[in-house]
């Protein structure tokens, strides 16, 4: 019968001067210190060494009798079953990377080809705005072309330039005063596109310089009147464009705070306009959404939600979803901006002084855990009871049966089949969610520490964030058409 050892290959073995350096290490930690003294005597003397040299050039032969410690320092390993696995998938996306990277080439190639012709056309139609569109489409097909050669890592070592920045509000400006809606929408999309090819950690700096240039000259005019009149423009590619680029800029408080200068709610009042006119989970709805979402953080634009019927809106929203499909981005953020609408103190005093409309919405909410729904929109929607399980509402609590339909929410929930790992991880966060927020001591209406908590200063908090953190996400979709 072969030893233990006998899948050790016959090559050459570890080194067992390094071997012998792992055991003294070893004994010096575990306080073996006569042992290590006759250890390293006995290594020293010339007898072991001989005996140690015979031995290495007897192993370099045979390597059944070889002892177990040399196993451990074997170069060549077996691999686990997991790690052939991971190599195969591996090796399966580098194929798939490298085909969409082919097909991106021949896209391409498709397109140029197209830029030419339509250049020996540009001569005989002797049209200025023609020979405009295709300067604008080479110079975007251009930075597509960059993320295609980078295989889609972005360049992002430095911001858009102070000439390009200009030459874009300049070019924008033309392009509304000629009323050339085609020309507005290639510079909106190509500032986008900057944005878009840009390093995350660079994003945020790229929002502080469209701030800074006052891209839409809100701070020079200290007026809106340029980009409501965009806004108002009805041309759905348009309305695409301006909302897309107004969401980039919405994505850090300084931002919001240039979107609603010496606090003017005119943006936000229009793009809640232009959300409630789209088809439900539109694209443009999407952008919408976002801009929304991103400028709940600041209390002061709150009002304006309450006051255009965003609650009502949004409630309607989660209600469609159940029985229609609505895509889960329009779901995730309207849910998150309820949740953002509701905590705030403005709209707590508002539900109060409407007790009537807080029994809706407080009743709607509590349906909303029985139904059908997203678990990230399901979790906002806790949160939202969570901010109304006040005092306060005592009354509409009682009415709705609250504490007994959170009680039953949870035992419900607490055996529900899942399916795969992700989604019993979802149904502990759902359940921890309620233990935390619905704790025996907060329903027995004693919310001190929720209101301390909810009372904290979100724009502080916001603030803090972002300069921890230099990442920012702007949203693109795989339907968007440009």
């Amino acid at each position: 019968m072969k030893s233990a050892n006998s899948n050790l290959p016959n090559s050459i073995q570890p080194d067992q001067n390094e071997i012998n350096e792992y055991i003294k290490e070893y004994l010096r930690y575990s306080s073996f210190s006569n042992t290590l003294e006759c250890f390293e005597a006995e290594i020293k003397s010339k007898q072991v060494s001989n005996k140690m040299l015979n031995k290495q050039q007897q192993s370099k032969q045979i390597g059944d009798d070889a002892p177990r410690l040399f196993q451990l320092f074997k170069s060549d390993n077996t691999k686990t079953k997991r790690e052939i696995n991971l190599e195969k998938e591996q090796k399966a996306f580098n194929k798939k990377y490298q085909q969409i990277l082919q097909a991106g080439r021949q896209i391409f190639s498709v397109s140029i080809n197209l830029l030419q012709l339509l250049h020996s056309l540009k001569e005989t139609a002797k049209n200025e705005n023609l020979s405009e569109t295709l300067e604008n489409y080479k110079i975007q097909l251009g930075k597509y072309h960059k993320v295609i050669i980078n295989e889609g890592k972005p360049e992002g070592t430095e911001l858009i330039t102070e000439q390009v920045m200009h030459e874009h509000k300049t070019k924008l400006f033309k392009n509304f005063q000629d009323k050339h809606v085609d020309g507005m929408i290639e510079v909106l999309l190509s500032l986008r596109v900057n944005a878009l090819q840009i390093a995350p950690e660079l994003r945020k700096n790229l929002v502080y310089e469209l701030i800074r240039n006052d891209v839409f000259n809100i701070e020079a005019t200290e007026k809106f009147d340029f980009v409501v009149h965009l806004l108002d423009i009805n041309n759905q590619s348009l309305r695409h464009a301006i909302t897309s680029l107004i969401s980039v800029i919405s994505s850090t408080l300084r931002g919001v705070e240039y979107l609603t200068y010496n606090g003017n709610m005119i943006i936000i009042e229009k793009i809640i306009k232009i959300l409630k006119e789209q088809e439900n989970g539109s694209v443009t709805q999407r952008f919408c959404l976002a801009i929304l979402q991103k400028a709940s953080i600041k209390d002061t634009v709150i009002p304006t939600y309450v006051h255009n019927e965003m609650i009502q809106w949004i409630i309607q929203l989660i209600q469609k979803s159940i029985n229609t499909k609505i895509h889960i981005f329009c779901l995730d953020f309207a849910s998150a901006t309820l949740a953002n609408v509701i905590h705030t103190p403005y709209t707590l005093q508002y539900l109060e002084k409407q007790g009537k409309f807080a029994h809706q919405v407080m009743e709607q909410l509590l349906k909303f855990m029985k139904d059908q729904i997203q678990v990230s929109v399901l979790m906002h929607v806790l949160i939202c009871l969570s901010y109304l399980s006040k005092e306060n509402f005592a009354k509409q609590m009682e009415e709705c049966r609250f504490v007994e339909r959170i009680s039953e929410f949870v035992e419900y929930y607490s055996v529900i089949n899942t399916e795969n790992e992700a989604a019993e991880i979802d149904k502990k966060t759902v359940l921890d969610l309620c233990a935390h927020m619905f704790h025996p001591k907060d329903t027995s209406l004693d919310n001190s520490e929720t209101v301390e908590l909810n009372e904290l200063k979100t724009e502080d908090r916001i603030r803090e964030y972002e300069n921890e953190q230099g990442e920012l996400i702007f949203e693109c979709f795989q339907d968007e058409v440009s």
